[in-house]
């Protein structure tokens, strides 16, 4: 949730009367390329329930924002949160940044029972209508867009690159599918085509093997780095295992005018359906294949992709992300004065 309680958590803060803001991020003290250990998430998860349950004790809340996770311990976590919260007499709202907590509330009477009632932030109307789909009772359930990142009218570098230089940002792991584009990249490279593979980001459960083919890691970059990397990179394939929500990355990729691709999900179906973004499997050869397209005629898909984003962006504007952020809480009774 960090890119999202990036833009989100400041907005709050200034437009709504916040009694505290409580991070559920665990320390990856010690390396800044790996994901949090195991000990750090639990420390993490008990303070943060520690912490809230002070609060909600303390300063009497009338509502609880909570970007929900979606499985695991984080979803654990979570589910007593909001528990606690009912208990304080507070309302819960949940923002929900992903599309697989839809199929898990169906499928758990436990969980429904657990989470209805609370007021819904969602990514899509596609996923507005599968958690209405789950039987989970709802207070409310409202649509709103992840923000794309401002406009950069010379994001690209002016002098092209003869090879075809793919582009990883983000966490490396197997659900997300960054083996795939590994493995897709080292096929191209096998097979005699100039390819550049740069990637940054934590490192998750990605082997020494599949990190031969990188040829820049540039570490976990901070959000002021992300323009340079993207005006290095002329493709970003996203082929996850799982069911992605809204991904910053996409958002960023078009903006920077990069081809762009990803297994479709629920939280992106706009994005899919007006063709932004081109589909791709799961699986190295659909991700091999759609590299060997850009190779072929990038700047067919990218004006195609350029032209449907163009359409579609002012959606996607910060400022009107805001303003819908701040309506919502308007609608709750909870924002200031504007």
């Amino acid at each position: 949730m960090g890119r999202a309680a990036e833009f989100f958590t400041p907005v709050l803060t200034s437009r709504c009367n916040v009694r505290a803001v409580i991070s559920l991020s665990a320390s990856r003290a010690g390396s800044d390329r790996l994901a949090a250990s195991w000990p750090a998430k639990a420390t993490a998860t008990l303070t943060a329930l520690a912490k809230a349950t002070y609060m909600l004790i303390r300063t009497a809340p009338n509502a609880v924002y909570l970007p929900v996770s979606q499985w695991g311990l984080p979803l654990l976590r979570d589910v007593l949160l909001i528990l606690l919260a009912k208990a304080a007499g507070a309302t819960p709202v949940l923002h929900l940044h992903g599309a697989q907590l839809p199929t898990r509330l169906a499928a758990s009477r436990v969980l429904r029972a657990s989470l209805g009632g609370c007021h819904w932030v969602v990514l899509s109307e596609t996923v507005a209508e599968q958690l209405g789909a789950t039987g989970c009772r709802s207070a409310s359930v409202t649509v709103l867009r992840n923000p794309a990142p401002p406009a950069t009218p010379s994001s690209r570098e002016s002098a092209p690159s003869r090879a075809l230089r793919v582009g990883w940002i983000g966490t490396m792991s197997r659900v997300k599918g960054f083996d795939l584009v590994c493995g897709a990249v080292d096929v191209l490279k096998r097979q005699g085509l100039e390819v550049e593979f740069r990637v940054a980001g934590i490192r998750h459960d990605v082997p020494p093997s599949h990190m031969a083919c990188v040829d820049e890691d540039l570490g976990v970059l901070d959000l002021s780095e992300a323009l340079s990397f993207w005006t290095k990179v002329d493709v970003f394939v996203l082929p996850a295992r799982w069911v992605e929500g809204l991904p910053f990355a996409l958002l960023e990729g078009l903006q920077a005018g990069c081809t762009v691709a990803a297994t479709p999900s629920p939280g992106s179906a706009e994005l899919f359906g007006q063709g932004c973004v081109e589909p791709v499997e799961a699986t190295v050869e659909s991700v091999a294949g759609f590299l060997k397209a850009c190779e072929e005629d990038i700047e067919d898909i990218r004006q195609r992709q350029q032209k449907a984003w163009k359409e579609l962006r002012p959606r996607y504007e910060r400022d009107c992300i805001t303003e819908e952020f701040v309506r919502f809480w308007q609608n709750m009774g909870l924002a200031r004065h504007l």
